[in-house]
């Protein structure tokens, strides 16, 4: 039985209280339960399935405030609360200590006892037609989360205490700027994501700490800055140009800290130009 209630208090006719309560599941990956071993010799890697994983189950509160606007746009803010059982952290990494590949690193998808997932989030989304002359195409679109976790571990893992859940990032925002008169389109992104852990490795008793060589694998903090603009002539071609990782921003892993580097790529910036003709 999954079930869910949700419940709305309208202060006025543009604004709403909102606060829901679910029950959900989440069940593995059908290639998570395949009992199997792929070897990678050369850098002395297992990954293996789990045919033992569990369906994470979790009940979620949230409310939300939210106020519609004359001039066609959205402002909301919100807070929710996330209980776990049996989450499954799809990287979990441990250094084999017995049989034909002990030494090899295996990562491997398996279940934590619990998790709690709670944060606030705040959106303001709107169209700015009231301002003067040119300014009257401009609009906006900006949203940020806040995201902090705890979870927990089994104790044949050589781990105890809590950390952060795997794959959350505790800080995102995106903010996109639009631009809309007549047969000018432009866009402008900034998105941001913090430092997020990628796979669990780190055990009780590792050389330097959690934050040592031998903690968990995280992923980059990430910013990342995109346009895109558009110019339509009277007979209908459309002029195309648009510009993708505009700051050549990185992408890449470290374990426990950023001084313990373990990947690092930069993709450079691509540019698009198109023209499209519709009638």
């Amino acid at each position: 039985m999954l079930p869910s209630v949700s419940l709305k208090y309208e202060i006025d006719s543009n604004t709403n209280l909102r606060a829901v309560y679910g029950r959900a599941i989440a069940r593995p990956d059908y290639a998570d339960l395949v009992p199997s071993l792929q070897i990678t010799e050369t850098r002395q890697q297992v990954a293996a399935g789990n045919p033992n994983l569990k369906p994470t189950r979790g009940q979620s509160y949230d409310v939300l405030f939210e106020h519609y606007l004359g001039a066609v746009g959205v402002i909301s803010a919100g807070g929710f609360f996330k209980d776990l059982k049996n989450p499954i952290y799809e990287g979990s990494v441990t250094t084999l200590t017995s049989g034909p590949f002990a030494g090899f690193e295996q990562t491997q998808p398996i279940n934590g006892p619990k998790a709690k997932i709670y944060g606030a989030e705040a959106t303001w989304q709107q169209r700015l037609g009231f301002l003067p002359g040119f300014l009257s195409g401009l609009g906006i679109m900006a949203n940020y989360t806040y995201t902090d976790s705890k979870a927990t571990f089994d104790p044949t893992t050589g781990r105890t205490g809590t950390a952060k859940l795997q794959r959350t990032t505790p800080n995102e925002f995106n903010l996109n700027l639009t631009y809309d008169k007549g047969r000018l389109s432009l866009r402008a992104a900034i998105t941001y994501n913090s430092a997020t852990i990628w796979a669990y490795q780190y055990a009780d008793g590792a050389d330097g700490g959690p934050r040592g060589p031998n903690g968990d694998t995280f992923l980059y903090p990430h910013t990342q800055i995109d346009a895109q603009g558009s110019y339509t002539l009277a007979n209908g071609l459309q002029f195309i140009v648009s510009g993708l990782n505009l700051n050549n921003q990185v992408f890449g892993f470290y374990n426990g800290s950023e001084q313990w580097n373990i990947q690092r790529e930069f993709y450079g910036r691509t540019f698009f130009f198109g023209l499209k003709l519709t009638r």
